[in-house]
């Protein structure tokens, strides 16, 4: 093992919730009075300004009293975190940069990316950086799969905020959007697809139907076709009297109107 004081039994790092390279000697006997605080508690405001005084690189040479760090505790090797640790005791990497990477590693799996919060992305949205803008939609739309409420909220509201499309590179910039949402019609989170689906009937009724919002109502239709047919039955019924829509538009619709439900209960 590197001699460092790294690896000394009595170096005790400043910080546990996070990797650094920073740590304090126990041998010191200005900690004596803390080091029952320190080894049972890891309470470090008991002596946190003598902490920020004493603490040092952990990669420094070592001193006389080195003491080779002993296997005091059991690594759970049926944890991905135990048994990247104990591959990489065996093949003689471990050292702090490796320790650094792995505990990195374990702290992103333990990461609740349905709770994870979002206002970063968010003021990114607003960002006049059009890269930014698709950065934070990007990570949105990620969280969204995760069933992110707050992600949700953020990207659907920014969705409902575009004006309608009157070119075809604002259509695309609605579909490149509207991607992330395509798997509610399919989600058992029935609040998301809910609030999405009165969205879209809302959009689809409001649109002036032309070849330039062609693509963007077959987007629309494409998910409705895939929701229960209680939730969409009754507006597209209604819109089939709508005479500014196209026999070809009607026709869709109808086709959607005319799917059965699970009971194979018709309702056209």
């Amino acid at each position: 093992m590197d001699r460092s004081c790294f690896n000394c039994n009595h170096f005790f790092p400043v910080i546990m919730d996070e990797p650094s390279e920073f740590g304090i000697c126990l041998n010191d006997k200005e900690f004596e009075p803390f080091i029952d605080e320190l080894l049972g508690n890891s309470n470090y405001a008991c002596c946190q300004s003598l902490i920020d005084r004493k603490k040092f690189d952990g990669n420094r040479d070592t001193c006389p009293d080195f003491s080779v760090m002993e296997d005091s505790f059991e690594i759970d090797e049926g944890t991905e975190f135990g048994r990247e640790l104990v591959e990489t005791v065996k093949s003689g990497q471990f050292c702090q940069e490796k320790l650094e990477e792995i505990i990195l590693r374990e702290q992103i799996r333990n990461i609740d990316l349905k709770t994870l919060p979002v206002e970063k992305y968010s003021k990114q949205l607003k960002h006049p950086d059009p890269q930014e803008r698709a950065s934070a939609i990007s990570t949105l739309g990620s969280l969204i799969f995760q069933e992110n409420e707050d992600a949700f909220h953020e990207l659907f509201n920014f969705l409902k905020q575009l004006p309608p499309p009157e070119t075809r590179e604002e259509v695309h910039f609605k579909k490149d959007v509207f991607r992330y949402f395509v798997h509610l019609a399919h989600s058992e989170h029935s609040e998301f697809r809910t609030k999405l689906t009165q969205f879209l009937l809302g959009e689809l009724n409001n649109l002036p139907s032309n070849n330039t919002t062609r693509q963007w109502i077959s987007s629309i239709l494409q998910f409705l076709e895939s929701c229960p047919l209680e939730e969409i039955s009754d507006p597209l019924e209604k819109m089939l009297s709508n005479n500014r829509f196209s026999y070809r538009l009607k026709k869709r619709i109808e086709n959607i109107l005319l799917k059965t439900d699970e009971n194979g209960l018709n309702y056209l």
